[in-house]
């Protein structure tokens, strides 16, 4: 009997939402056609930003002047806030955090750098036969964007360069000092035996080799996420409108539960919101590299996927449920529901990557669901998650949605008892 009238209620919901097929047309075309323009106008436009801080660890093996060095020219040097991590830190468990976007840069200079640096510069002189050059190692959270991740490598780069030009400098004027006070000494080769003292990092230092993410991985998602949030739109519309017609009000005649009207409300908008996911990600994957962007890459976790875009879909129309029940007019309605979700869209890391976000800003996505949402799609797109990388961050959209469906249930059955 309770499935029946849950049934009877879904019905109703559909023909309210099929009656103008416009908007439902909309409702759908609308998004695709948006993260279609957004990923491909995003593909290669993200430049550097002033005032953007790239956090890096450092793991520091050097007992000698090398190690240091780099770390003083890398905490001298403006964008960079270095954390040295503690010696004797456990590299392996750095390296995790990295891998799974905890941490988004590390460092590891090795343990033999200065003893390196000193026989390379002796080769270069042709004291000494060519020495092996220096690695720094430089890993990478994997959903960082690729021209960040750029532009932390080439200024690592340089502050090699410049430690390499110094170190060359001084064995010179060690050399010249020796010649003055030995003339019969070794005396420099005409030609170098090496280029360089310290090996050139390049892009595929990335942790635990990882792939990189494209813009298509990191704007499908967020998109995504803000089509679904913007369903509160019509739903509290529809919902203020039914009960400025009196539908609230035959409702009390009915023997139904408040949460049967509730849950008769969610089902439609739940399909709403799974079809529209799915027309992004085909859009990903099909439409987008016809214009020539990156083919969508989703991962291997179907059921991690899964779980996000229901646990996201509740969310969302949770979020639409509270409001609806609190707003008094349609205008309330569509004004602060579409303002809010851009708000929760702006500083959940949708319209601007998190990472290029003022630290109090960084600090604040931890209340935005679309944040959640968007961290769980990245683990699994970005850095193959699976089911149990995907859980903890649908528990919390999970939550948010029993938190906005409680009150929502709550206000409704106040209206009812009036």
């Amino acid at each position: 009997m309770i499935f029946h009238k849950l049934w009877v209620m879904v019905v109703k919901e559909l023909r309210v939402i099929l009656r103008d097929k416009e908007a439902l047309l909309i409702l759908f075309a609308l998004p695709v056609m948006f993260v279609t323009i957004m990923s491909l106008a995003q593909q290669d436009a993200f430049k550097e930003k002033g005032g953007v801080t790239l956090p890096v660890t450092v793991i520091n093996k050097d007992a000698g002047k090398i190690g240091q060095g780099i770390i003083d020219a890398l905490s001298g040097r403006k964008g960079f806030k270095v954390d040295v991590a503690a010696p004797g830190a456990d590299e392996a468990a750095i390296k995790k955090d990295v891998a799974a976007g905890r941490l988004k840069f590390a460092i590891i200079i090795p343990a033999d750098a200065a003893e390196k640096v000193d026989a390379g510069v002796k080769a270069q002189l042709g004291l000494s036969p060519s020495a092996a050059a220096v690695r720094v190692e430089f890993i990478s959270d994997p959903s960082m964007q690729g021209t960040i991740r750029k532009i932390a490598i080439s200024s690592i780069n340089r502050i090699l360069q410049g430690i390499e030009t110094t170190a060359l400098l001084e064995g010179v004027t060690r050399m010249n000092e020796r010649m003055r006070r030995y003339p019969a000494g070794p005396k420099p080769a005409d030609t170098p035996k090496q280029a360089r003292l310290f090996a050139e990092i390049d892009d595929d230092h990335s942790a635990g080799n990882a792939p990189f993410p494209t813009s298509v991985q990191q704007n499908m998602p967020a998109w995504t996420l803000f089509a679904m949030f913007f369903l509160v739109i019509p739903l509290s519309a529809t919902f203020v409108r039914e009960a400025q017609q009196g539908s609230l009000v035959r409702l009390k005649s009915m023997p139904v539960p408040t949460w049967i009207f509730v849950a008769g409300k969610m089902v439609p908008y739940f399909i709403i919101n799974q079809i529209q996911f799915v027309l992004m990600m085909l859009t990903g994957m099909y439409l987008l590299p016809l214009f020539g962007s990156e083919v969508l890459e989703i991962g291997h976790s179907w059921g991690g996927i899964a779980l996000l875009a229901a646990s996201a879909s509740i969310a969302a129309i949770g979020y639409g449920l509270l409001i609806a029940t609190f707003c008094k007019t349609g205008e309330q309605a569509t004004t602060f529901g579409g303002t809010s979700v851009i708000i929760l869209a702006a500083v959940g890391g949708i319209m601007v990557p998190k990472f290029v976000m003022p630290s109090y800003l960084q600090k604040m996505t931890a209340v935005s669901p679309m944040s959640w949402g968007l961290e769980g799609f990245l683990d699994i797109f970005v850095r193959n998650g699976t089911v149990a990388e995907a859980f903890p961050h649908s528990l919390r959209l999970l939550a948010f949605a029993s938190i906005c469906i409680g009150l929502a249930i709550f206000r409704l059955y106040q209206i009812l008892s009036r």
